[in-house]
């Protein structure tokens, strides 16, 4: 007997409403105690810094963010199917140098550009589906391969910075909207950079994707249950496939920004950081088993990593330095998931 997709939802909503308000509490991703948390580390870096709390500073941090927000907003998808993708820095290298050493030389307008990030995005990422969802091999071998072909792509493309000299990419990345000045023409507000309002477009189209469609559905169902999911009539071959190239185009745009905010395309873009955005996602509540999890947590992972690199830079913490505080934070990150799923207690 097959089951339909309406009624495994049905039998899912009746699982939500017999759950009592902890189980809720755990099952959303705990939201609320990663909001909590957030306050919490942003009142001690406020004391550890006297210029955190400026309003300059909160948009050099959105700034910052945004590039995160952007990969971790693209990466949720495919770590909902119980995937992974630690390629996306190496795709976003792969992409700017490319785009942007033939940008230099033909002086394409930004629209051209774009499309090409989204024509690459969508390309490097229909590798790692085909690797994942049609060969079937391990995401985090198959990305781990990819990674380092992507990488020593970009190196080959161009083994030096490529500067970016066309005025509407550097705009893209450096420009700001609702900039305010006093009657004197002080500058009392820098305004919002662009590159933030991009993000948050991103996440709210992918936040609306995952909770307001039936690919949204079909992703969760994959995840908590790949063969329940092909009782249901679920082709988990497309919509994997489907995740992956979301985030290719995702990986590929925030490596373009990235360069388009630096004013250079560099082929080690990215380099060495490739679990932050790993970190951010399960930070947020999201299960490496796939299934649970949501884009409101996602987004408040993202802001608690940022928030403490920016903090630790207003108190000149070497970034190097920096990279053990997200290597705790990425096993704290794991170990919430541990507590969340009830291993321990099936041990």
């Amino acid at each position: 007997m097959m089951v339909t997709l309406n009624d495994a939802a049905a039998v899912e909503k009746q699982k939500k409403e017999g759950r009592s308000l902890g189980e809720r509490f755990l099952a959303s991703g705990n939201n609320m105690s990663l909001l909590i948390a957030l306050v919490a580390i942003c009142i001690v870096m406020g004391f550890t810094s006297p210029f955190f709390w400026t309003a300059n500073n909160w948009m050099t941090l959105l700034l910052s963010g945004a590039i995160l927000i952007i990969r971790a907003s693209g990466v949720t998808p495919v770590m909902l199917t119980a995937g992974l993708d630690i390629s996306q820095n190496s795709v976003g290298a792969f992409a700017a140098i490319t785009i942007c050493t033939a940008t230099y030389v033909h002086e394409w307008p930004l629209g051209i550009c774009l499309l090409l990030v989204v024509g690459m995005g969508l390309g490097l990422g229909a590798v790692n589906a085909t690797l994942i969802a049609i060969l079937r091999i391990n995401p985090l071998i198959a990305t781990l391969g990819t990674m380092m072909i992507f990488r020593g792509c970009a190196w080959a493309v161009n083994e030096k910075t490529q500067n970016i000299k066309t005025a509407s990419l550097i705009n893209m990345g450096r420009g700001r909207v609702l900039e305010l000045s006093d009657s004197t023409g002080h500058q009392v507000f820098t305004g919002i950079p662009i590159s933030v309002i991009i993000a948050i477009v991103v996440f709210l189209f992918i936040y609306w994707l995952m909770k307001n469609t039936g690919y949204g559905r079909k992703i969760y169902m994959i995840g908590g249950n790949e063969t329940a999911s092909f009782l249901s009539g679920i082709n988990a071959k497309r919509e994997k496939f489907i995740a992956y190239l979301i985030a290719g185009v995702a990986s590929a745009y925030a490596g373009f920004l990235v360069a388009c905010q630096v004013g250079a395309a560099l082929p080690q873009s990215g380099a060495g950081t490739e679990m932050t955005t790993i970190a951010a996602v399960v930070l947020g509540g999201l299960s490496l088993a796939g299934g649970k999890g949501n884009m409101l947590g996602t987004i408040l992972g993202c802001l608690i990593l940022t928030v403490i690199s920016n903090g630790l830079d207003l108190n000149q913490v070497q970034s190097q330095r920096q990279l053990i505080v997200v290597g705790i934070v990425l096993i704290i990150a794991v170990l919430l998931d541990v507590v969340r799923s009830g291993a321990l207690k099936k041990q």
